[in-house]
Protein backbone atom coordinates (compact mmCIF):
# COMPACT_ATOMS: atom_id res chain seq x y z
CA UNK A 1 0.00 0.00 0.00
CA UNK A 2 1.69 3.21 -1.15
CA UNK A 3 1.46 6.57 1.15
CA UNK A 4 -1.16 8.56 -1.39
CA UNK A 5 -3.71 5.27 -0.64
CA UNK A 6 -3.78 6.32 3.05
CA UNK A 7 -6.33 8.81 2.29
CA UNK A 8 -8.94 6.42 1.64
CA UNK A 9 -8.88 5.07 4.55
CA UNK A 10 -9.70 5.10 8.15
CA UNK A 11 -7.39 4.50 11.52
CA UNK A 12 -8.59 3.26 14.36
CA UNK A 13 -6.85 3.15 17.54
CA UNK A 14 -7.60 1.72 20.74
CA UNK A 15 -5.79 2.79 24.08
CA UNK A 16 -6.16 0.67 27.06
CA UNK A 17 -4.30 0.00 30.30
CA UNK A 18 -3.55 -3.71 28.96
CA UNK A 19 -1.84 -2.14 25.81
CA UNK A 20 -2.78 -0.39 22.80
CA UNK A 21 -3.47 -1.63 19.54
CA UNK A 22 -4.61 0.15 16.21
CA UNK A 23 -6.42 -0.78 13.10
CA UNK A 24 -6.57 0.61 9.32
CA UNK A 25 -9.70 -0.13 7.28
CA UNK A 26 -9.94 0.66 3.44
CA UNK A 27 -13.19 2.31 2.02
CA UNK A 28 -12.60 0.60 -1.60
CA UNK A 29 -11.50 -2.79 -0.43
CA UNK A 30 -13.62 -4.56 2.21
CA UNK A 31 -10.33 -7.17 2.19
CA UNK A 32 -7.92 -4.74 3.50
CA UNK A 33 -7.41 -4.61 7.09
CA UNK A 34 -4.19 -3.54 8.86
CA UNK A 35 -3.86 -4.86 12.99
CA UNK A 36 -1.41 -4.29 15.36
CA UNK A 37 -0.70 -5.10 18.86
CA UNK A 38 1.37 -2.19 20.88
CA UNK A 39 2.71 -3.37 24.50
CA UNK A 40 2.79 -0.62 26.90
CA UNK A 41 5.16 0.20 29.96
CA UNK A 42 2.46 0.45 33.24
CA UNK A 43 5.22 2.31 35.30
CA UNK A 44 4.79 5.54 33.31
CA UNK A 45 1.54 7.54 32.15
CA UNK A 46 -0.89 6.55 29.39
CA UNK A 47 0.02 10.32 27.62
CA UNK A 48 3.77 9.00 28.06
CA UNK A 49 3.00 5.52 26.41
CA UNK A 50 1.55 7.40 23.35
CA UNK A 51 4.69 9.53 23.07
CA UNK A 52 7.04 6.46 22.96
CA UNK A 53 4.82 4.20 20.80
CA UNK A 54 2.81 6.38 18.48
CA UNK A 55 5.31 9.04 17.28
CA UNK A 56 7.79 6.87 16.01
CA UNK A 57 5.69 4.48 14.01
CA UNK A 58 5.36 5.78 10.44
CA UNK A 59 2.38 4.33 9.31
CA UNK A 60 0.35 6.47 12.56
CA UNK A 61 1.88 9.39 10.82
CA UNK A 62 -0.09 9.90 7.67
CA UNK A 63 -3.10 11.41 6.41
CA UNK A 64 -6.22 9.56 6.70
CA UNK A 65 -9.73 9.58 5.33
CA UNK A 66 -10.93 9.34 9.24
CA UNK A 67 -9.46 8.71 12.29
CA UNK A 68 -11.40 7.06 15.28
CA UNK A 69 -9.99 6.85 18.92
CA UNK A 70 -11.43 3.97 21.18
CA UNK A 71 -10.67 4.57 24.70
CA UNK A 72 -10.58 1.83 27.12
CA UNK A 73 -12.86 2.42 30.20
CA UNK A 74 -15.13 1.12 32.70
CA UNK A 75 -15.56 4.62 34.14
CA UNK A 76 -18.65 6.21 32.18
CA UNK A 77 -22.26 7.05 32.50
CA UNK A 78 -25.63 6.84 30.25
CA UNK A 79 -28.54 9.60 29.84
CA UNK A 80 -31.48 9.51 28.06
CA UNK A 81 -30.58 12.26 25.42
CA UNK A 82 -34.06 13.80 25.80
CA UNK A 83 -32.32 15.17 29.06
CA UNK A 84 -29.01 15.66 28.07
CA UNK A 85 -27.39 19.26 27.45
CA UNK A 86 -23.62 19.31 27.30
CA UNK A 87 -23.32 22.45 29.41
CA UNK A 88 -24.32 19.57 32.32
CA UNK A 89 -21.90 17.23 31.65
CA UNK A 90 -19.78 17.26 33.94
CA UNK A 91 -21.77 17.45 36.57
CA UNK A 92 -23.87 14.64 35.25
CA UNK A 93 -20.77 12.80 35.48
CA UNK A 94 -19.12 13.51 38.32
CA UNK A 95 -22.49 13.16 40.51
CA UNK A 96 -21.83 9.28 39.51
CA UNK A 97 -18.00 9.20 39.57
CA UNK A 98 -15.46 10.69 41.73
CA UNK A 99 -13.70 13.32 40.49
CA UNK A 100 -9.93 13.14 39.51
CA UNK A 101 -7.65 16.03 39.15
CA UNK A 102 -6.29 16.57 35.18
CA UNK A 103 -9.99 15.08 33.71
CA UNK A 104 -11.90 16.24 30.39
CA UNK A 105 -15.58 15.12 30.52
CA UNK A 106 -15.97 13.82 26.95
CA UNK A 107 -19.23 12.71 25.66
CA UNK A 108 -20.81 9.93 22.81
CA UNK A 109 -23.95 10.71 21.44
CA UNK A 110 -26.04 7.19 20.50
CA UNK A 111 -28.27 7.63 17.86
CA UNK A 112 -30.12 3.73 17.67
CA UNK A 113 -30.57 3.92 21.32
CA UNK A 114 -31.40 7.54 21.87
CA UNK A 115 -28.33 7.92 24.90
CA UNK A 116 -25.46 9.99 25.60
CA UNK A 117 -22.06 7.84 27.03
CA UNK A 118 -20.06 10.30 29.55
CA UNK A 119 -16.99 9.71 30.04
CA UNK A 120 -13.47 11.06 31.23
CA UNK A 121 -9.91 11.36 30.13
CA UNK A 122 -6.71 12.48 31.18
CA UNK A 123 -6.19 16.66 29.75
CA UNK A 124 -2.59 15.56 28.53
CA UNK A 125 -3.37 12.58 27.29
CA UNK A 126 -6.53 14.68 25.47
CA UNK A 127 -4.47 17.34 24.04
CA UNK A 128 -1.79 14.88 22.95
CA UNK A 129 -4.34 12.51 21.14
CA UNK A 130 -5.89 16.09 19.20
CA UNK A 131 -2.32 17.70 18.23
CA UNK A 132 -1.71 14.21 16.18
CA UNK A 133 -5.45 13.76 15.11
CA UNK A 134 -7.25 16.94 15.38
CA UNK A 135 -10.47 15.35 13.23
CA UNK A 136 -10.62 12.18 15.60
CA UNK A 137 -13.68 11.14 16.69
CA UNK A 138 -12.87 9.71 20.38
CA UNK A 139 -14.81 7.09 22.03
CA UNK A 140 -15.75 5.50 25.06
CA UNK A 141 -14.88 1.10 24.45
CA UNK A 142 -18.78 0.75 25.59
CA UNK A 143 -19.97 3.21 23.29
CA UNK A 144 -20.02 0.93 19.70
CA UNK A 145 -20.56 -1.86 21.64
CA UNK A 146 -24.05 -0.44 22.85
CA UNK A 147 -25.12 1.09 19.70
CA UNK A 148 -24.40 -2.59 17.89
CA UNK A 149 -26.41 -4.55 20.50
CA UNK A 150 -28.84 -1.92 20.33
CA UNK A 151 -29.64 -2.70 17.00
CA UNK A 152 -29.06 -6.87 17.32
CA UNK A 153 -31.57 -6.48 20.04
CA UNK A 154 -34.59 -5.41 18.04
CA UNK A 155 -35.00 -9.03 16.19
CA UNK A 156 -37.36 -10.97 18.03
CA UNK A 157 -40.11 -10.46 20.47
CA UNK A 158 -38.34 -10.63 23.70
CA UNK A 159 -35.25 -9.05 25.59
CA UNK A 160 -31.82 -9.45 25.35
CA UNK A 161 -29.41 -9.47 28.09
CA UNK A 162 -25.60 -9.08 26.41
CA UNK A 163 -22.13 -10.12 28.90
CA UNK A 164 -19.21 -8.59 27.02
CA UNK A 165 -16.96 -10.29 29.01
CA UNK A 166 -13.31 -8.79 29.65
CA UNK A 167 -10.08 -9.25 31.73
CA UNK A 168 -11.36 -7.45 34.93
CA UNK A 169 -14.36 -6.61 33.96
CA UNK A 170 -17.85 -7.60 32.47
CA UNK A 171 -20.41 -5.44 30.89
CA UNK A 172 -24.21 -6.04 31.18
CA UNK A 173 -26.39 -4.82 28.81
CA UNK A 174 -30.22 -5.87 28.73
CA UNK A 175 -32.38 -4.35 25.53
CA UNK A 176 -36.19 -4.88 25.25
CA UNK A 177 -36.36 -3.76 21.10
CA UNK A 178 -33.75 -1.38 20.97
CA UNK A 179 -34.44 0.16 24.20
CA UNK A 180 -31.86 -0.08 27.16
CA UNK A 181 -33.09 -1.38 30.04
CA UNK A 182 -29.60 -1.90 31.91
CA UNK A 183 -26.09 -0.93 31.12
CA UNK A 184 -23.64 -1.17 33.57
CA UNK A 185 -19.98 -2.83 34.01
CA UNK A 186 -19.05 -4.95 37.02
CA UNK A 187 -15.25 -5.75 37.65
CA UNK A 188 -15.19 -9.81 38.13
CA UNK A 189 -12.93 -12.45 38.91
CA UNK A 190 -14.28 -15.72 36.46
CA UNK A 191 -17.28 -17.14 35.97
CA UNK A 192 -18.95 -17.35 39.37
CA UNK A 193 -19.32 -13.46 39.48
CA UNK A 194 -20.20 -13.11 35.77
CA UNK A 195 -22.90 -15.57 36.73
CA UNK A 196 -23.74 -13.80 39.78
CA UNK A 197 -24.17 -10.52 38.81
CA UNK A 198 -26.31 -11.68 35.48
CA UNK A 199 -28.95 -13.55 37.72
CA UNK A 200 -29.17 -10.80 39.99
CA UNK A 201 -29.59 -8.47 36.90
CA UNK A 202 -32.08 -10.93 35.76
CA UNK A 203 -34.34 -11.40 39.28
CA UNK A 204 -34.22 -6.80 39.22
CA UNK A 205 -35.66 -6.34 36.13
CA UNK A 206 -37.87 -9.08 35.95
CA UNK A 207 -36.40 -10.98 32.89
CA UNK A 208 -38.34 -13.83 32.01
CA UNK A 209 -36.05 -17.25 32.01
CA UNK A 210 -37.98 -19.51 29.48
CA UNK A 211 -38.57 -16.67 27.08
CA UNK A 212 -35.85 -13.98 27.16
CA UNK A 213 -32.49 -14.52 25.75
CA UNK A 214 -29.15 -14.07 27.29
CA UNK A 215 -25.76 -13.91 24.92
CA UNK A 216 -21.96 -14.12 25.86
CA UNK A 217 -19.12 -12.04 24.03
CA UNK A 218 -15.64 -11.78 24.09
CA UNK A 219 -12.78 -13.88 23.60
CA UNK A 220 -12.29 -14.27 27.21
CA UNK A 221 -11.17 -18.24 28.10
CA UNK A 222 -13.79 -18.44 31.08
CA UNK A 223 -16.99 -18.09 28.02
CA UNK A 224 -17.78 -21.63 28.13
CA UNK A 225 -17.92 -21.98 31.77
CA UNK A 226 -20.12 -18.69 32.18
CA UNK A 227 -22.91 -20.39 29.47
CA UNK A 228 -22.44 -23.41 31.39
CA UNK A 229 -23.51 -21.80 34.45
CA UNK A 230 -26.21 -19.69 33.76
CA UNK A 231 -27.69 -22.44 31.48
CA UNK A 232 -28.90 -24.24 34.65
CA UNK A 233 -30.99 -21.12 35.26
CA UNK A 234 -31.95 -19.51 31.77
CA UNK A 235 -33.26 -21.62 28.47
CA UNK A 236 -31.71 -19.63 25.71
CA UNK A 237 -28.25 -18.83 26.12
CA UNK A 238 -25.92 -18.51 23.38
CA UNK A 239 -22.22 -17.36 22.70
CA UNK A 240 -21.62 -15.00 20.08
CA UNK A 241 -19.15 -16.36 17.20
CA UNK A 242 -17.97 -12.39 16.04
CA UNK A 243 -17.07 -14.19 12.96
CA UNK A 244 -20.20 -14.87 11.80
CA UNK A 245 -21.81 -12.31 13.71
CA UNK A 246 -19.71 -9.63 11.38
CA UNK A 247 -20.58 -11.42 8.16
CA UNK A 248 -16.75 -12.89 7.96
CA UNK A 249 -15.08 -9.69 7.54
CA UNK A 250 -11.18 -9.72 7.74
CA UNK A 251 -11.37 -7.90 11.15
CA UNK A 252 -13.62 -10.83 12.25
CA UNK A 253 -11.85 -13.47 11.43
CA UNK A 254 -8.43 -11.98 13.46
CA UNK A 255 -8.79 -13.23 17.00
CA UNK A 256 -7.06 -10.34 18.32
CA UNK A 257 -9.46 -7.79 17.87
CA UNK A 258 -11.94 -6.89 20.17
CA UNK A 259 -15.61 -7.12 20.50
CA UNK A 260 -15.76 -3.02 21.03
CA UNK A 261 -13.05 -2.67 18.47
CA UNK A 262 -15.30 -4.72 16.16
CA UNK A 263 -18.23 -2.60 16.73
CA UNK A 264 -16.69 0.13 16.03
CA UNK A 265 -15.12 -0.79 12.41
CA UNK A 266 -19.16 -1.91 11.53
CA UNK A 267 -21.30 0.53 13.17
CA UNK A 268 -22.10 4.02 11.58
CA UNK A 269 -21.25 5.83 14.55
Amino acid sequence: MNTEQYTQHTLSIRLSADGFSFSVTSYTDKESFQYETLRIQPNISLTANIKQFLYPNELLQHQFKNSNILIDTPHYTTVPFELFEDEQAEAIYYHCHPQRPGEKVLYNILDRCNIVVLFAIDKSTYSLLKELYPQARIFASISPVIEHLAGKSRIGNNCKTFLHLGRRTTDFLVFDHGHPLLINTFATQGSNDCSYYALNIWEKLKLNQEHDELYIIGNQPHKEEVAEELRSYIKSVSILNPTAEFNRSAAASNSEVTYDLLSLLHTNL
